[in-house]
């Protein structure tokens, strides 16, 4: 099944408007307050809403389609994603990039991970859906119809395509008026099918740490500006590690934390600095945070100031100067606490 799409130079000019007809009417805020609406059921607790739309930005190489896959699991067993509650549901993966027995391999070895952590991955079986198009590549707007056609009646709370750049058809990534024209396709999705969208997106080259997090993302701004809630997973200074930065347009603003990699899951890493993010000039670091507070705090036992300066010189050939600033960062961190003249391990 070869889906075509049309050239972008054939489209109807009023498609980019991302009109919806008939359009809504205006209301007072008076018959707004008395319809009083609700908030649709949160697919993540504190994250992500039906029918809104999500993205992970990352570096490549930064696991997005393994953590996509965690996401859709968790939700299918309606298990916690990242320490976040989950409402269980049904969960439809369109899988444009993996061969079926390499997408059957991932699901099943994080499927296996879970039940091994024991928890109840019961109901994945049939909350999991799974469509494999890889070699089918299509313009959005060519599949959404065949898919609403496909999903009717199903009632999805979460829909994964991934990777979103196989449904960009003739579009250019880097152009803001044809991404916010894909966005409207997955508006639509989302609004016609009542779920969650989650798709993916990579950084740009270079330096992301010198970017605020929102900005992290190649292209086009739309790719960042439209999305309701955006999960930036941004190296982090321990390898395997990244910070995870939420930026949230229906929900409160939440701290960042840090994730680790570990085949085939990526799970949280609580004890870890979240500002630590791997730079150019981290690449210099004497030491991470992680073995800062390994070499100096192995427990919880109070130790002077002065004997960490003294064994950071000797350790790690650490100045005075750059031993407090790593004080510092990790006060900040809520990592370390001070107590006079003594530092003790949280």
């Amino acid at each position: 099944m070869i889906i075509e799409h049309p050239p972008s130079a054939q489209r109807d000019p009023a498609e980019f408007v991302g009109l919806a007809s008939p359009l809504p009417e205006i209301v007072t805020w008076a018959d707004m307050s008395a319809e009083r609406p609700l908030p649709p059921t949160e697919v993540v607790a504190g994250l992500l809403h039906r029918a809104s739309k999500l993205v992970i930005g990352g570096t490549s190489k930064s696991n997005k389609s393994w953590c996509l896959l965690g996401l859709s699991v968790s939700i299918a067993a309606g298990i916690p994603f990242w320490g976040r509650a989950t409402h269980e549901g049904k969960v439809l993966f369109i899988n444009f990039e993996l061969h079926p027995w390499a997408a059957h391999h991932r699901i099943a070895a994080i499927v296996t991970q879970m039940a091994a952590m024991h928890l109840c991955v019961d109901t994945v079986a049939e909350n999991l859906h799974i469509w494999n198009l890889r070699g089918h590549n299509a313009d959005l707007t060519t599949l959404r119809p065949k898919l609403e056609e496909k999903i009717a009646g199903e009632d999805y709370v979460l829909i994964v395509i991934d990777p979103a750049y196989k449904v960009l058809g003739n579009r250019d990534e880097n152009a803001n008026g044809e991404i916010a024209d894909l966005m409207n396709e997955f508006e639509r999705l989302a609004k016609k099918s009542g779920a969650a969208v989650a798709l993916a997106h990579h950084f740009a080259k270079g330096d992301s740490t010198s970017k605020s997090a929102i900005d992290r993302m190649s292209g086009a701004g739309a790719w960042a500006r439209d999305p309701d809630s955006i999960m930036v997973l941004t190296p982090h200074e321990e390898s395997e590690c990244f910070t995870v930065s939420c930026i949230l347009r229906n929900h409160a603003p939440t701290e960042e934390f840090v994730v680790r990699w570990h085949y085939p899951l990526m799970e949280e890493a609580p004890e870890l600095n979240p500002a630590a993010l791997k730079t150019p000039q981290s690449k210099n670091k004497k030491c991470t945070d992680q073995e800062f507070l390994d070499a100096f705090f192995p427990d919880k036992s109070p130790v002077a100031k002065s004997q960490v300066v003294a064994m950071a010189k000797d350790k790690f050939g650490m100045e005075k100067s750059s031993v407090y600033n790593r004080f510092h960062a990790l006060f900040e961190a809520n990592l370390l606490r001070e107590s006079g003249k003594m530092l003790v391990r949280i």
